[in-house]
């Protein structure tokens, strides 16, 4: 039986890792500017595992 556990980076965890502060990315996220692979993402805990690609769209400012 295999009982190890794996780690799984969030959403958040990859905006913060990227530079950014957990103010701005929750900012971004509820702005629903976030998308993993294409699809918008506004739940901060959603898993985010590379290779997923994750990227902020801001249109109009």
């Amino acid at each position: 039986m295999n009982t190890t556990a794996t780690a799984t980076a969030t959403v958040l965890d990859r905006l913060i890792q990227s530079g950014i502060t957990e103010e701005r990315a929750r900012h971004h996220l509820a702005s629903g500017w976030v998308r993993i692979d294409d699809t918008v993402v506004t739940d901060p805990s959603r898993p985010a595992d590379p290779p997923a690609h994750v990227e902020i769209r801001i249109i109009g400012e």
